[in-house]
């Protein structure tokens, strides 16, 4: 059974805002600053939209289910 579009997009937000904490927060250990650490969160945000195509080609694709 395939995913809906809202549940794809839902998936791909609250997996991109774990991503984006985990970065601040390595950010800030790694820089020290709160700016080093805020460009480190914006930047993993940008594969948001790769992730959200790629969850969408792959419920097209019947390989491996059910």
């Amino acid at each position: 059974m395939a995913d809906k579009k809202i549940r794809s997009i839902a998936k791909t937000f609250s997996w991109r805002f774990i991503i984006f904490v985990y970065w601040v927060i390595f950010g800030y250990i790694y820089t020290g600053t709160f700016t080093g650490a805020g460009i480190l969160g914006v930047g993993s945000i940008v594969p948001l939209f790769f992730y959200y195509f790629h969850e969408r080609i792959w419920n097209k694709i019947k390989w491996g289910t059910g």
